[in-house]
């Protein structure tokens, strides 16, 4: 039985339909009470009241060009004799590091720093020095240093968040420079 009234005849265009007590036919299998909020979205979607999604950004970038990275020794020579000279020619590999995370990967940060993705660089070393015996002369590489912090942004259905991590370090090594130095 219907008790829609038609206001048409009164020159209203509008139809009222009442409300029945009780679960509607999309909730009455789920046994599970249903919210306002639940009433006005279809049944097995999400709400979809705002945009979801994140990204994150560096922030605070300073750079240090000529950085000695002394975590990354590329070649030892060790003097096995008193007064030996120590000699060190040759190609090496030095390791590009980066520090990525807090939303960002590896790739990310080096696009953002404008250094190549790479994990190594082939740097020439040429060096020599008179060493004691027992000591070493150690090439390290020379490149910049960066220093920033990530900046995550997140966007759910409820609300807007911002976090910023600590701060993190990325070296680029140069192709042509090294430091030499005795230990």
């Amino acid at each position: 039985m219907s008790h829609a009234i038609n206001l048409r005849a009164l020159g209203v265009a509008v139809v009222f339909l009442p409300t029945v007590l009780g679960t509607t036919a999309a909730h009455a299998d789920s046994g599970e009470s249903s919210s306002a909020a639940d009433l006005h979205k279809p049944s097995g979607q999400i709400s979809t009241r705002a945009a979801v999604g994140h990204y994150s950004k560096l922030v605070q970038k300073t750079s240090k060009k000529n950085y000695t990275n002394t975590k990354n020794e590329i070649a030892r020579c060790t003097a096995q004799t008193a007064g030996m000279t120590c000699m060190i020619n040759k190609t090496a590999s030095a390791t590009r590091t980066i520090d990525a995370g807090f939303g960002m990967t590896y790739n990310g940060v080096a696009s953002s720093l404008s250094i190549s993705k790479a994990k190594t660089q082939s740097v020439s070393v040429t060096c020599s020095a008179k060493v004691g015996k027992g000591h070493s002369l150690v090439a390290y590489p020379i490149g910049t240093r960066y220093k920033y912090k990530i900046e995550k942004h997140i966007t759910t259905p409820i609300d807007y968040k911002t976090d910023t991590s600590g701060w993190k370090y990325a070296f680029d090594p140069s192709p042509a420079k090294v430091s030499c130095t005795v230990i």
